[in-house]
């Protein structure tokens, strides 16, 4: 994918520094070196393309999970899962991914709240259950069962749980291909907020 010629037409945002600004700069969470690279007015078509350039693949995730609209990330990560096990799912893992496509085919409450569970089930240390749970938290009440309370989810929550999916199923390869699977879920992110793959 060419960067310099690319249109995010997927990222609201029209500088990168309005995606921290959307949510609370505290958990979006780059490392030095990323966030030495950002300048004042800079795009985020320019700074994903500056977190290329230097290999920092983990730190685009962490950028792109929160510059993307939620359905557009949970698919990319939906996409990254995809490519991470292929049909090798577990029981648990494809009952989360399920929850999350159906959420994604129809998003209603009532699919949401399914995600729930299933995220439990399959646990945040898989993709899948984090895609899950990123889809639990995407609105509505996220207190447990039989509680007469109602307790909103952060707004973070789906971004950082796309961006653990994400990195999750990029170091579930080989040693050797982490930095060669990183660079291509990146650039797979890339493609979503370019319009495509949806």
């Amino acid at each position: 994918m060419n960067l310099s010629s690319a249109t995010f037409v997927k990222i609201p945002a029209k500088t990168a520094a309005e995606v921290f600004a959307n949510v609370a700069c505290a958990h979006v969470e780059l490392t030095s070196e990323a966030l030495a690279l950002l300048k004042d007015g800079m795009s985020p078509e320019d700074f994903l393309a500056a977190l290329m350039e230097k290999k920092l693949y983990v730190d685009g995730f962490e950028f792109l999970a929160f510059a993307l609209p939620v359905r557009e990330a949970i698919w990319w990560g939906l996409l990254c899962m995809q490519h991470s096990a292929g049909d090798n799912l577990s029981p648990t893992d494809r009952g989360a991914a399920s929850a999350a496509v159906n959420w994604l085919l129809q998003p209603t409450e009532e699919n949401r709240v399914a995600a729930g569970p299933a995220a439990e089930a399959a646990g945040i240390a898989s993709p899948a259950g984090s895609i899950a749970a990123a889809v639990f938290n995407t609105g509505g009440n996220v207190a447990p069962p039989g509680l007469p309370i109602f307790k909103a989810p952060e707004k973070f929550a789906p971004a950082k749980a796309i961006a653990r999916a994400v990195t999750i199923a990029s170091v579930k390869v080989e040693p050797v291909h982490i930095i060669s699977t990183q660079k291509s879920y990146l650039t797979l992110g890339l493609e979503v907020a370019a319009g495509q793959h949806i």
